[in-house]
């Protein structure tokens, strides 16, 4: 029986060759915009063999597809809340729902969920909000303009994660719980995934509190990245590394969105990219720039090429002394293009 897309959403999946046996490594991958579950499925198989000198547990945090017009609001409202999360920007209020996010992860956290387990239902005891951005609901907003940011976000999600809070949650919980038990933890993601990762992050480094060791075991390899290195938390810039194609707009775009001022013209956004739909999916399609199948080296593109093995030598590679990798903390490296 096939599962619908939607269903999928925030759930755990692997490569069914390579099922995790709780080894002390694992990645735990984000796949981006109008990525179904049959290309994270894809995704995960070629980290799988990329790793297979050195085996790690590898998991898929499910980031479901809504369409692309669904997938660039979402991903347009969580830089919006990242914006919020910035030291500099962040107000009583938007400390007020991350400690609420915390609260919600800790409560996840007594429990052992099952892969398959709806993140929302097993915190459902805690807090109220709703599963999914509902595009329909934010057409009918005809006073957007005059909403407030906390408004627009209570209105949208209740009290979960702004974006795309079921996958947001899920990998906060298994970043969580994985350091917890000591391992290595490398998160991989494309796109979008970098803005649900950077959420999840600032949700985890909440839940630790004063510990200021907690990210010393972990890792953020980000391709296609959505995100700027301020949108971490602090102690996670220093163990990231992104990856962008010279040529990929789609990740230059959205990772230089600063201050996303959404809550004044959200609705124009949304009318915008319902109607420039056509174009966004040749930008965002397979041939692209931005594609996961180029960084991940299954185009025959040698800056894929290049890139996959860049991918793999950060994944093999030991992060507390290789001088290479220890040099590349904190850095976008830009792959070129063929000439």
């Amino acid at each position: 029986m096939t599962i619908p897309e939607a269903d999928l959403d925030g759930r755990v999946i692997f490569y069914e060759a390579a099922p995790p046996l709780g080894r002390s490594k694992r990645i735990l991958h984000v796949n981006g915009v109008a990525s179904d579950v049959a290309k994270q499925h894809r995704d995960l198989e070629t980290l799988v063999w990329l790793t297979l000198e050195r085996p790690f547990d590898v998991m898929g945090i499910h980031n479901s597809t809504q369409g692309i017009q669904a997938d660039l609001t979402e991903s347009l409202l969580g830089k919006a809340e990242l914006y919020r999360f910035w030291p500099e920007h962040r107000l009583a209020s938007s400390q007020k729902r991350l400690s609420s996010y915390a609260e919600i992860l800790r409560s996840l956290c007594d429990q052992s969920l099952a892969p398959d387990a709806d993140i929302l239902a097993a915190a459902k005891g805690s807090v109220k909000g709703l599963p999914s951005l509902d595009m329909d609901l934010l057409r009918r907003l005809t006073s957007l303009s005059s909403l407030s940011w906390d408004d627009l976000e209570n209105t949208l999600y209740g009290m979960y994660p702004a974006g795309a809070p079921r996958p947001t949650l899920r990998l906060a919980y298994e970043i969580a719980t994985a350091l917890r038990t000591g391992a290595e933890v490398y998160v991989v993601a494309h796109s979008q995934g970098l803005i649900i990762t950077a959420l999840a992050l600032h949700i985890v480094q909440q839940f630790f509190g004063d510990y200021s060791k907690w990210a010393q075991t972990l890792r953020v390899i980000g391709y296609g990245p959505a995100i700027m290195f301020e949108d971490l938390p602090a102690p996670a810039r220093l163990q990231a590394i992104l990856i962008q194609h010279r040529q990929d707009h789609v990740a230059e775009s959205f990772s230089n969105l600063r201050n996303v001022n959404l809550w004044n013209n959200l609705q124009n956004q949304a009318r915008n990219l319902v109607e420039r739909a056509d174009s966004l999916i040749q930008i965002i399609g397979t041939d692209s720039h931005h594609s996961a199948s180029l960084y991940l080296g299954l185009t025959g593109d040698p800056a894929g090429d290049r890139s996959a093995k860049l991918i793999q030598q950060l994944l093999l590679g030991n992060w507390d002394d290789d001088p290479v990798i220890q040099s590349l903390r904190s850095t976008r490296i830009i792959i070129e293009g063929s000439h």
